[in-house]
């Protein structure tokens, strides 16, 4: 599915079903969920995307304004605004750099937090979506040809393209392999990154993001759940229902915290129980989470806001 009917639904549909099945259950909308009040409000621009907290600081794409935005929690100010590409989508760090591509045009870019700005451009595949950062590259996925790009930072290169599948989504480096979750084919792929080869397929269906813990690896799927892999026996170990649409989430004191991009909601998990402890009603279009100065940090992609949020909800 392309990125606009996962990402910028109406938020009068999403509105509309919820009363709908509220009338069906009789019960209101407010019992199902805790409304948040934000610490504070940072415009961030006309669509918010990933969220990620690096350098001191929280940085943001901006999908329709083709810029980086980054945030001093300190001050909840917006302190850059950086363009890059087209429609800049998934974020990581590392090698000293923030990584950013491109949806719309095959870019990588690299930018050095001490001067703000993109000091190379890396040819990638079409149609990115995650970047992540381990066994010392960077990899980004390509929903264009199914593949993962390897990216050397010391050589500003791709150093491999390894096919994974129809449509690779998010990707996360943990327990000493790359994990790539491919929605199109409905599993979550393990790559080897000494020999960058494929060793594992676990089917998850509509596997869209992967987050991971000390123990296991927490995946979204479009299905509205939470699926829990063990990665040493590379099985399901658990699935929690959540609410519509689930993204990028991330680990806040202890829980699992994870957007519901049609829901308007995050669901906070408490993994020692695999289930959801609470619902919290949030901006229009959660899309991703961060956690810096000791918050949170959510990405309502619609209203092209982050919102700063206290742990400490009910």
């Amino acid at each position: 599915m392309p990125l606009a009917g996962r990402f910028a639904g109406s938020k009068y549909g999403v509105a509309v079903g919820a009363l709908l099945l509220a009338a069906l259950i009789g019960t209101t909308v407010a019992s199902a969920a805790t409304r948040v009040k934000p610490i504070a409000t940072i415009r961030v621009g006309a669509q918010s995307g990933m969220v990620l907290s690096a350098a001191g600081s929280i940085w943001s794409s901006d999908l329709l304004l083709a810029r980086v935005v980054r945030i001093d929690p300190a001050t909840n100010a917006v302190v850059r605004r950086i363009p890059f590409a087209a429609r800049p989508f998934g974020v990581a760090s590392g090698a000293g750099s923030v990584w950013v591509a491109d949806r719309s045009v095959n870019v990588l870019g690299r930018i050095d937090p001490r001067t703000n700005k993109v000091v190379k451009k890396i040819t990638i595949g079409y149609s990115s979506y995650g970047v992540a950062f381990g066994a010392g590259s960077v990899w980004v996925t390509s929903e264009a040809d199914g593949t993962v790009r390897r990216i050397s930072p010391k050589k500003n290169r791709v150093v491999a393209k390894i096919k994974v599948g129809t449509t690779p989504n998010g990707v996360a480096y943990a327990f000493g392999s790359i994990w790539v979750a491919d929605l199109g084919r409905g599993a979550v792929v393990r790559i080897n990154p000494k020999t960058n080869r494929v060793t594992k397929r676990i089917k998850v269906a509509k596997a869209d993001w992967i987050t991971p813990s000390s123990d296991a690896l927490w995946v979204s799927s479009e299905r509205g759940e939470i699926v829990r892999l063990d990665p040493a026996r590379a099985a399901v170990a658990a699935t929690i229902d959540v609410g519509a649409n689930p993204l990028g989430s991330a680990w806040i004191g202890g829980e699992l915290w994870v957007p519901n991009i049609d829901a308007g909601t995050i669901s906070v998990i408490d993994p020692q129980r695999n289930a959801v402890r609470t619902t919290l009603e949030v901006g229009s279009g959660p899309l991703s989470i961060a956690a810096a100065g000791g918050d949170v940090w959510v990405s309502n992609s619609n209203d092209g806001e982050l919102w700063r949020v206290s742990p400490s909800q009910p």
